[in-house]
């Protein structure tokens, strides 16, 4: 949504360093093609909308080196003598991830540590062989490295060996003196639910102590009370740093559900704004999302919002309540239900069959607004990327953001206009929500990255080019539906949003 790397390299999982006023953000990184992660690309930013590129670093070796393999992911920080920079990596045919160094004294040339790998799995708290685990290969990697007064410490993705193979994902615990001899020390948590808890990350706030991991709901189920089949960043929190660490209720920061796998990796940075949360969305072609503003309630506990500069991308307005437009057609020749213009607002009735309005224009990139009043309807919201085909009553697949105040829940949906109704729509993903209804809801579209709010806090993030480029729709028309009543649509902007990336 904010930043790609060039379009000869897919990128991954991310990790960022904050110098002075430059964010510096790295990636792991692939060519298209090649079967393996082998670098590690470095953008900076200073307002998070324009990127300059650094040099690429590149990790794979060759023969029989204990990184001719994949690289796996890294963190930056602060040495006595410039930066370090920890990276994963696996060897082709071995089966256990080992992790190794990287230091830098400009943060332009990075070199590898004579004595890699120096982190490596090892009892007897933690799984060191294949015969031990569960797993493909020996979980071990994603260090998160904290200088501090007497060295270093490190949080590593890693599995508990005294806990059951299902369900022994835990978060390692090593400290050093010199980044290369290491203890190691019992898990840090070990909370017997996750198969991995990756990219870990520890920070303190207001006398809270959290950790921050990744996990994937794929192969063994997650569920929180908004959102079922989850996968994204959790979080967990205590009152000493080193525990006893407990599981909010809902600890779901970031993420998806109903197996769906879009928004990852999620990290905190302290910025001149406050602390944000920032990620990576999946696809074929990955990209990093706008950061979130992370806030802390009373009891500690964490949610994220909306991120103001986000406006930034956003330019001359396109649409408002009055563009354009007309009802949809079932078949493409019966209207279904009544509109309504007033000034910017719009008010549209169905009844058991849903009805829809769509605007004229076609639109690339953009940004949308409107408060949305369902009060007297039992579902309303948002449908786009309509392609002109759909609009003309034939088959094709659009999005929707689906308000059911009746199910109290909103929708991430696939949206079909055709045959004997006018809107069809299929729900992907469902954050369950008792009190959802009239609200203010914000769709940003850009190139096939998504990002859609209520009342200013995510709902869904996704890539709507997930697997090839053959689904890669970047144009479309912008439409409502309500179903079940009358709904109504005030405030009604939409901006184009900017084309050019960096």
């Amino acid at each position: 949504m904010i930043y790609r790397p060039p379009a000869h390299l897919r990128m991954w999982d991310t990790w960022m360093l904050r110098e002075g006023d430059q964010y510096h953000l790295f990636t792991l990184t692939q060519l298209y093609g090649k079967p393996a992660w082998d670098r590690v690309c470095h953008a900076v930013t200073r307002d998070w909308l324009h990127w300059e590129e650094w040099e690429e670093i590149p990790l794979e070796a060759e023969g029989e080196a204990w990184d001719a393999g994949t690289i796996l992911t890294g963190t930056a920080f602060r040495t006595q003598d410039g930066w370090g920079m920890t990276y994963g990596a696996l060897r082709e045919g071995e089966g256990i991830q080992r992790i190794g160094l990287l230091l830098s004294r400009d943060l332009h040339t990075w070199e590898k540590h004579p004595a890699n790998p120096v982190l490596v799995p090892q009892g007897p708290f933690y799984e060191a062989t294949l015969e031990e685990t569960a797993d493909p290969t020996v979980p071990w990697r994603d260090a998160y490295v904290m200088p501090g007064a007497e060295g270093y410490e490190a949080f590593v993705c890693a599995a508990d060996r005294s806990k059951a193979r299902t369900t022994n994902g835990c978060i390692a615990r090593a400290t050093s003196r010199n980044l290369t001899e290491w203890e190691i020390h019992p898990p840090i948590v070990s909370p017997e639910r996750y198969l991995d808890m990756e990219v870990p990350q520890y920070f303190t706030w207001n006398s809270y102590h959290y950790l921050l991991f990744s996990t994937g709901g794929n192969q063994r189920r997650v569920d929180v009370p908004s959102r079922e089949r989850c996968t994204g960043t959790f979080y967990l929190m205590a009152d000493e740093k080193y525990g006893p660490y407990r599981l909010p209720e809902d600890n779901l920061l970031i993420g998806s559900g109903e197996g769906t796998a879009t928004a990852y990796v999620g990290k905190v940075l302290e910025t001149a704004e406050g602390r944000l949360l920032y990620h990576h969305l999946t696809g074929y072609r990955t990209a990093f999302a706008s950061p979130k503003v992370l806030r802390q309630r009373e009891d500690g506990t964490l949610f994220v919002e909306r991120w103001p500069g986000l406006d930034g991308l956003l330019g001359e307005k396109r649409l408002d309540g009055a563009s354009p437009g007309e009802v949809i057609r079932a078949g493409g020749r019966q209207a279904v239900g009544e509109w309504r213009v007033a000034g910017a607002a719009l008010t549209g009735e169905g009844g058991a069959a849903m009805s829809g309005w769509l605007f004229e224009e076609v639109l690339g990139d953009f940004g949308a607004s409107c408060r949305l009043d369902l009060a007297q309807a039992e579902r309303a919201g948002v449908i786009f990327r309509v392609a002109e085909e759909q609009a003309s009553g034939e088959e094709g697949g659009a999005w929707a953001i689906s308000v059911d105040r009746k199910r109290s829940r909103y929708e991430l949906c696939r949206t079909v206009l055709q045959g004997r109704v006018a809107v069809q729509l299929q729900p992907v993903d469902i954050v369950h929500a008792p009190n959802c209804g009239s609200c203010l809801v914000e769709v940003f579209v850009r190139d096939s990255y998504v990002e859609i709010y209520a009342d200013r806090r995510p709902l869904f993030l996704l890539n709507t080019s997930m697997v090839t480029a053959s689904d890669h729709v970047t144009t479309g028309h912008l439409g409502l539906f309500v179903e079940g009543g009358r709904a109504r649509f005030e405030e009604v902007v939409v901006r184009e949003m900017a084309e050019a990336w960096g």
